[in-house]
């Protein structure tokens, strides 16, 4: 009950505070402690205790990694992380949707450089390193003013790959002007070479580090197709589905969802879960090996069942934690045990992306797959 009414009452400040003020909590232990419960799952030669993870853009500078696995929660991605040091758009520049249980940001990419994240990682690493039952994910992206966007990526790679579980390449902001010119095809491979170059001349042990691309909601049907293609040819990991939406033609209720910036949280749900489906059915022709990480509106564990049910692999949240508080991840995996219990999957690989009708995969969460089938 306490952790609702902090929740409640942090959801009442500036929400650019109340994320300060919520890293701050963490940072000197004022978090719950949760019993581990999980749900493991293997991605490739990653083994992921819990399939549950925090979306990049919680801890953009790397500062609480080794609080978040309190909350039950798997695996976290830090970031995004820049080259430089970067202020970010003129403040203010994030906005609570309460009635839309939603947020619409403009943040830019705002952190403290590659430098001090190296160090906060550095230190992180000493107590626990890379393969420990906690992943972590690292998230770059270039400076907005970069003359070289290119090298940025290469820069990021080769300084920070030593400390990653995982590197995810954000080539989606809609804060970053022309950022997601880098999903066309001749950008994307360029990126992506860039990356593994860094990669190449990293300190780290793998040189096989897996990849991850994360793109946006706002893509036709050819474009999907044109990053799916370039990440199986340039043998991508997966890719994470999806970040924030410019979209506003979804009925919102709240005064300020004509702020620019992009929309995340419960409406961001059906078309992120939409262009999830259709990357699985791509995948699935194809017969490519790629993964895929869910993120948008997952806020309990129907939305978390249905991500998994249209192909997600590993499902990651960061508004819910806004809106459901700090126990969501818990709540979300005690719901999809009960869901696995009721519908007798004794292993969640199973029934990654065996629905390709993000429809039909709600009525199962809601009904059980006995049900769906009568």
């Amino acid at each position: 009950m306490i952790w609702k009414f902090i929740t409640f009452f942090v959801r009442k400040l500036d929400p650019e505070i109340a994320h300060k003020i919520t890293i701050k909590f963490m940072k000197f232990g004022l978090h719950p402690r949760l019993n581990k419960i999980g749900i493991p799952i293997n991605i490739g030669n990653l083994i992921f205790k819990n399939f549950i993870g925090v979306a990049a853009g919680f801890d953009k500078n790397a500062e609480v990694i080794n609080k978040i696995h309190f909350l039950n929660f798997g695996f976290t991605e830090v970031g995004t992380i820049t080259p430089m040091p970067q202020y970010g758009n003129p403040k203010p520049r994030i906005f609570r949707l309460e009635k839309d249980k939603a947020i619409i940001n403009r943040n830019g990419f705002n952190n403290l450089g590659m430098l001090e994240a190296k160090k906060k990682l550095e230190h992180y690493r000493k107590k626990f390193p890379v393969g420990s039952d906690f992943l972590v994910g690292i998230n770059i992206g270039p400076n907005k003013d970069s003359k070289d966007r290119f090298s940025d990526y290469k820069v990021l790679a080769k300084n920070l790959s030593k400390f990653a579980d995982y590197i995810s390449i954000n080539v989606s902001s809609p804060n970053t002007p022309n950022l997601r010119k880098f999903q066309n095809k001749e950008n994307l491979e360029k990126v992506i070479n860039f990356v593994k170059d860094g990669i190449e001349t990293s300190k780290t042990f793998n040189k096989k580090l897996p990849i991850f691309l994360k793109i946006a909601p706002d893509i036709d049907k050819h474009t999907l197709n044109s990053i799916i293609e370039t990440a199986h040819s340039q043998k991508i990991c997966g890719l994470i589905i999806s970040n924030t939406t410019l979209d506003r033609e979804i009925n919102l209720k709240s005064k300020k969802s004509d702020e620019l910036g992009g929309l995340s949280g419960k409406p961001l749900f059906k078309k992120s879960t939409d262009i999830l489906s259709q990357a699985n059915i791509i995948i699935k022709n194809n017969n490519y090996k790629l993964f895929l990480i869910a993120a948008g509106g997952v806020s309990d564990s129907k939305t978390a069942y249905v991500k998994i049910l249209c192909g997600a692999h590993l499902v990651q949240l960061y508004s819910s934690l806004t809106f459901e508080g700090p126990l969501v991840a818990n709540q979300i995996i005690i719901g999809i045990l009960k869901f696995m219990k009721r519908d007798n999957i004794k292993n969640i690989f199973d029934i990654v992306g065996v629905i390709d009708n993000p429809k039909e995969a709600m009525n199962i969460a809601i009904n059980g797959f006995k049900n769906q089938k009568n």
